[in-house]
């Protein structure tokens, strides 16, 4: 088998690689007008972190500290 492609096959490549373009360069220009509040950093926190722990229990005394 040959891994060459037909005139046919590298047509269509092209048609499928102008069509993702395209849609890109909408979605682009869309967020451009119309910006998600959602977009920016993502911070992933796992549920065995010692940064949970920490946060507990600073929350923990906080409501100590305010019921006193």
């Amino acid at each position: 088998m040959s891994n060459k492609l037909t005139k046919k096959q590298k047509e269509e490549l092209q048609k499928l690689i102008d069509e993702i373009m395209n849609l890109s360069t909408e979605v682009v220009e869309d967020y451009k007008q119309n910006p998600s509040e959602n977009s920016g950093s993502i911070t992933h926190v796992h549920e065995s972190s010692p940064y949970l722990v920490e946060r507990e229990q600073r929350l923990l005394n906080n409501k100590k500290n305010d019921s006193e």
